[in-house]
Formats: structure tokens, C-alpha cells, sequence
């Protein structure tokens, strides 16, 4: 190698070192700002560890003397004694290998675990990536293929295949085994995309990377050949033609460009690009990147009807586009490669039949027996919180001052200030923040003030019976009445049972099932109290409320499924407080009912009719974790909220009804509450 072309190859080793860079803006823009920290540290650790077994044993594998074609055996803990050509050949190779492992890192991003990731690539690095690029990059000592793939034919000339395919399949595998994150797909099978943290810097990474891919392709000639210009231009014309089109495409199916195709269309236009730029021309190029875009943007749509969660999109863009690469080696570069087109599309299919088995069925079943004895995914409270302080213990400005807040609404204590600063936006919001909070601590303690020396002569009279009635009837029993019972038209019923607190009171002390129980119903009572609900029963770990009863509101029913969705909240948060799975089965219904005070003795105001018993067997049929509702609800707020039917449930008593699921409101203007004028109830 002349001192010319080996300045060539170490400059284009730092271009592919680059677009590690690369790859880490792009994960850390795509993914939500509390695990971008993690993909980060993900990158910078699997270049390293990629570095210390590729030099230890990748390399050997790789390129070591063949036996058999199918593996090599020397080279191991490379030292090159000297040749400058031999160590340049070594570098170049090595960022290649790095480049293979950091295209798992944003797929399994924000669930996986960071143990678990450096496992997968250490896989990929000692096993699967050197042993396969043996078969296809190997060369014997009279410069022939040394690999029995390279020796049928097999051409890819920098690694749509060994390099993008691999760290697909590979990627494949993982995410397969992991699963979805959490809220990724719906019940109802619909896919939910969550919004990433910084998608410029999604951009920049593209540009990074596409900048690396000079370096990827040209370097890949080993000198600075004749080649070179045309192995560039057919990159760069590549990648412009996928962006092209992953815009052109989602313009016609979406009627707006797509950032997110736009960007993986162009990276999937240089992935497929890459096994044969050395032998197409540039018009073939604008069609091989033009079919890798289509390929990556109905290969990302596949994943999701199959509930395959990649963040960033790298199976679609380096596995599927990188075998549609191999394949477009047969189609367009056969006359360069003096081969029929169909000896060579033979060799190419079996390359591509290869990198299925190898890159990705193999790694699938390897991670399947990983996972039972090393589970690959981080706990349920990491994943909630975030990668980057349940892991690394990375906080942000940002996460701070939503501790501050949590903390806040958990606690009721405004004494609490959030992180400030003049130098940061984040910073700055705080003290705006907290100067709020201080406005407010003096007109509660004003407000406080007033109210006690207001009310202080009439909570003596009506304590006892507003401790034990809503306060409007206690007032009508002030007033003389002796009977009071209500016929109400219509009102919504809520029924809430804690899932399984049986079997936990059994697990532990009487007294900390008892705080639970007490911790719980108090959060309950705070959430009906916001919403000017009313609370009727607690029976062991079941809990009753109504609206539309004790204050006249037109929209009962939505009102009573917002404190719902608030109760199946707070759970959750008292859930992750205690480390266990805690759930709430809720069952609702609207209808008419009666309600009126029972008793001499000991007041009860009670609630009864069919509308009652209703919501109480929907509550025993539904799902843990969800808000089951009747078509009574749903006709009332059906246009408000999101909901999905569940299916035909035989209630206990009244027999097969349609059950629906609520998930939450729809987007749109906040909610007024609107209350109907006081006329009166029939007595």
C-alpha cells in the first residue's frame, strides 16, 4: 500500500469512526429526553467494547488464516509488528465492526437493560459479525475469496450485508425477545408513536452519518483508485434519491413530508447503496436508494401491524434495506462482475438466505435463552422513570423539576421550590415557578385565615351531620326535614375494587395493608373532592362514588370518568411507591336512580336501583387496570373520550352486555365543568 493510499484509508477510517457520532445524535433526538442520556452511553460503550474483542478475537475470526472457508484462526490479539498497511487495514476494519454493533442501540432503546446490551453486542462482535464476514470478505494468500460464500460468487463490496444486515438482524432478534415499550400499543392493537426529545439533532445525525459513508464506500476501494469518485457519487446520489422519496411517498399517503421517512428513507437510500456501488452507474444508483427508501418506510409500517416496537427504525433501514442491497448486486452490476445474472443472483439469494439463518434466526434463539436466565429488559419502575436515572443515575434540570412537581401533588406541599437558575431555560422556568408558588403560599394562608373565623361558628352547629352526610343534605336536615330520599333521572355510579388486596393482606403485617388501604382511599377522596363528587361507601378494598347527585351537573358523566382516570393514576403512582403491580378494576354506568338517608341511629346516605347494580357487575367483569363502561356511558361521552369495546360480558343478574374499555380524553380544548340551575329533586 503506497503512502498516498494509505492517507486514504486512515482518513477514511475517522469519516466511518464519525458516524458513531452520528448514530448517537440520531437515537438520543428520536428517543424521549429522559433515556437519551442512556442511548448515549450506549454508543460510546458497545465502540468500546467493539474495539477490545474485535482486536482480541473478531479479527481473527474474520480475516485469520481460513480453514475450510468457514473461519479463521490466526490474528487473534492482532499486532501488525510494524506494517503501516496492516495496521491501517486492522483500523478500517475495526470501525466497520463498531459500525455493525451501534445499529442495535437505537432499536432496543428506552427498555432494554444496559447489561443486557453490552451481552448482545458482545454477540455480535466475537461471533456473528466476524464469522459471517469470513464467509464473505476472506481472502486467501493468492488474493482469491478464502470464504466459502465469496468462493460461490457473493459480492458486497463494503457491507450492505456483513455490516448493515447483520447489525439488523441482530437487531431484529433483540427487539423480538424484549418487547414493546410500555404504551407503545394500544389494546385495540393501535400503534401510539411517542414523541422524540430533539429531532434536529436527528438530523444532524443523519448528515453525520451520510457524511461517514464517504469514508464507508471510498475507503472500502483500499487506495485512492480511479474508483473512488464514482464510488462517491453513487453514494451520495443514493441517499438523495431515498430521501426523496420516503418525502415524495408519505406526501401522497399521508398528505404531509415526513421527517422521521424522509430521514430513514435517505439512510436506507446509502444502506442499499453499499454492496454494489462499485459496480453500477449513478442512474442505477438513484434506483437502488429510490426501492431501499420504499423498502424501509412499508417495512416500518409491517413492524407495527405486527406490534414489533423499533424506536429509530433500524431493522426496516440496515436489515431490510441492506438485503434488498445484496439482491440489487444481480439486478444492476452483473456485466461489471462477468457473471450471468442468474449465477449471480443464485449467490446473492443464498448470501441473503445466509444472513436470515445466521444474522438473525441464530441470535433469536441465543437471546430467548439469554432472557430466561438474565431477563434482558429493565423493570417496569426504570422504564417509567427513565433509562437515565434508573440505570445511570444521570438526572436532568428538566427531571428535577418534575420530581419537584410529583412531590408536590403527592405531598400538598407548596413549601417545596424547584431547581432555579438565570443560565438555563429549565432554569429560568423554576424560578418563574417558584415565585408562583410563593404568590400562592401567602393568598392560601389569607384565604385559610378567613375561612376558619368564617366558618368556625357553623362548623360547631352542622359538624356532626356534614361528617356523615353530603353537605346538601345535611342542610335540608338542618332545615326540619325527616325524610329525605331522592328520584334522581339520571347520574353516573363508579364501583372501584383493588385487584388482589386480598391475597396481598395475607402477605404481609395487618398494619401495612391497613396504610395501604388508608393511603389509598385517601388519594381516592382527594380526586372526587377536586371534581365535586361524592363519595357514597367503602366496603373492605371497594370503593363507591356518584356524580350528578348531590350537585347538579350536565356533564355528570364525563366528570365521574375524569376522576376515573385520575384513581386508575394515583394507583399506579402508589404502585411504583411500594414496588408491587398495584391495580383497580372500575366498572361505570349512567341512569336513573334513588338516593336518601337512612336511619335514626346512625345516618347512611345510600344509593339504589338498577342503574347501582349495574355498575357494580360491569366493575366484577372488567379488566384489571382498565375503566369498563356500558353503552349508557358511551353515549353520553363517546365523542369526548377514547375508549375500544372489550366485548359481550354476561353480568352476574342481568345477563350479556357490551362492555367498552376508556383509555383517556381525546385531544382537544380543556374541559368546563357546566352545571344544570338549581330546580330542585323530586321528593
Amino acid at each position: 500500500m503506497s503512502q498516498v493510499d494509505l492517507v486514504w484509508v486512515l482518513i477514511c477510517t475517522a469519516l466511518v469512526f464519525m458516524m458513531q457520532a452520528g448514530f448517537m445524535c440520531v437515537e438520543a433526538g428520536i428517543t424521549r429526553a429522559k433515556n437519551n442520556i442512556s442511548v448515549a452511553i450506549k454508543n460510546i460503550s458497545d465502540f468500546a467494547l467493539s474495539v477490545m474483542l474485535f482486536w482480541l478475537l473478531g479479527y481473527g475470526l474474520m480475516y485469520g488464516q481460513s480453514y475450510g472457508g468457514v473461519i479463521g484462526t490466526s490474528g487473534f490479539a492482532f499486532d501488525g509488528l510494524g506494517d503501516a498497511s496492516a495496521y491501517a487495514f486492522f483500523l478500517f476494519q475495526l470501525v466497520f465492526c463498531g459500525t455493525a454493533a451501534t445499529i442495535l442501540s437505537g432499536a432496543v432503546a428506552e427498555r432494554c437493560a444496559f447489561h443486557a446490551y453490552l451481552v448482545i453486542t458482545a454477540l455480535t462482535v466475537a461471533l456473528i459479525y466476524p464469522i459471517f464476514g469470513h464467509w464473505a470478505w476472506a481472502d486467501a494468500p493468492d488474493g482469491g475469496a478464502a470464504g466459502w460464500l465469496g468462493r460461490l460468487g457473493y459480492h458486497d463490496f463494503a457491507g450492505s450485508g456483513v455490516v448493515h444486515a447483520v447489525g439488523g438482524g441482530i437487531a431484529l432478534a433483540a427487539i423480538i425477545v424484549i418487547g414493546p415499550r410500555e404504551g407503545r400499543f394500544l389494546d385495540s392493537g393501535q400503534a401510539r408513536r411517542f414523541n422524540g426529545s430533539n429531532l434536529p439533532l436527528t438530523m444532524l445525525g443523519v448528515l453525520l452519518i451520510w457524511f461517514g459513508w464517504f469514508g464507508f464506500n471510498g475507503g472500502s476501494a483500499f487506495g485512492l483508485t480511479d474508483a473512488v469518485p464514482r464510488l462517491l457519487l453513487n453514494t451520495i446520489a443514493s441517499g438523495a434519491s431515498g430521501v426523496l422519496t420516503g418525502l415524495c411517498v408519505t406526501w401522497i399517503l399521508e398528505k404531509k413530508a415526513s421527517v422521521f421517512y424522509a430521514m430513514n428513507g435517505g439512510l436506507a437510500g446509502l444502506v442499499s447503496i453499499t454492496a454494489s456501488c462499485d459496480v453500477v452507474s449513478v442512474r442505477e444508483a438513484v434506483m437502488i436508494g429510490g426501492v431501499g427508501a420504499l423498502i424501509a418506510i412499508f417495512g416500518d409500517r409491517l413492524l407495527e401491524r405486527f406490534r414489533i416496537d423499533d424506536v429509530v427504525g433500524a431493522v426496516p433501514v440496515h436489515f431490510m434495506a441492506g438485503l434488498w442491497g445484496v439482491l440489487a448486486v444481480a439486478f444492476f452490476g452483473g456485466d461489471v462482475l462477468a457473471a450471468s445474472f442468474l449465477s449471480q443472483l443464485t449467490a446473492q439469494l443464498l448470501g441473503v438466505a445466509v444472513l436470515i439463518l445466521f444474522a438473525f434466526a441464530l441470535p433469536l434463539g441465543i437471546l430467548f435463552a439469554i432472557d430466561r436466565v438474565m431477563p434482558l429488559r429493565v423493570t417496569q419502575h426504570v422504564e417509567s422513570i427513565g433509562l437515565n436515572v434508573g440505570e445511570h443515575g444521570a438526572n436532568t434540570d428538566l427531571n428535577e423539576l418534575f420530581e419537584v412537581m410529583q412531590r408536590q401533588a403527592r405531598d400538598r406541599d407548596l413549601s417545596t421550590r424547584a431547581p432555579q437558575s438565570p443560565f438555563t431555560e429549565v432554569g429560568q422556568i423554576g424560578l418563574f415557578y417558584n415565585s408562583v408558588l410563593f404568590e400562592l403560599e401567602r393568598s392560601f394562608e389569607l384565604i385559610q385565615s378567613q375561612k376558619n373565623d368564617l366558618s368556625e361558628a357553623v362548623e360547631q352547629k352542622s359538624a356532626l351531620l356534614e361528617n356523615i352526610l353530603p353537605k346538601r343534605i345535611a342542610a335540608r336536615m338542618n332545615g326540619g326535614a325527616d325524610q329525605i330520599v331522592d328520584q334522581v333521572t339520571d347520574a353516573t355510579v363508579v364501583f372501584v375494587d383493588i385487584v388482589d388486596f386480598t391475597e396481598y393482606t395475607a402477605s404481609v403485617p395487618p398494619e401495612e395493608s391497613l396504610g395501604l388501604l388508608r393511603d389509598l382511599f385517601r388519594r381516592f377522596d382527594a380526586v372526587i373532592q377536586k371534581y365535586d363528587l361524592e363519595k357514597i361507601k367503602t366496603v373492605g378494598d371497594s370503593y363507591m362514588y356518584v356524580s350528578g347527585v348531590t350537585s347538579d351537573m350536565a356533564d355528570h358523566c364525563a366528570v365521574a370518568v375524569d376522576a376515573a382516570v385520575e384513581v386508575l393514576f394515583e394507583t399506579r403512582q402508589i404502585g411504583q411507591r411500594i414496588g408491587r403491580p398495584l391495580q383497580v378494576r372500575i366498572g361505570i354506568h349512567s341512569g336513573p336512580l334513588v338516593a336518601g338517608v337512612v336511619g335514626d341511629l346512625r345516618f347512611v346516605y345510600d344509593l339504589w336501583g338498577m342503574t347501582v347494580n349495574m355498575a357494580s357487575r360491569i366493575e366484577e367483569a372488567g379488566k384489571p387496570g382498565k375503566i369498563s363502561v356500558s353503552q349508557g356511558v358511551i353515549d353520553r361521552i363517546g365523542s369526548e373520550f377514547v375508549y375500544e369495546r372489550q366485548g359481550r360480558a354476561r353480568l352476574k343478574g342481568i345477563g350479556p352486555t357490551v362492555l367498552y374499555s376508556v383509555e383517556g380524553r381525546r385531544a382537544g380544548p380543556a374541559r368546563k365543568l357546566r352545571r344544570k340551575p338549581e330546580t330542585g329533586t323530586a321528593g
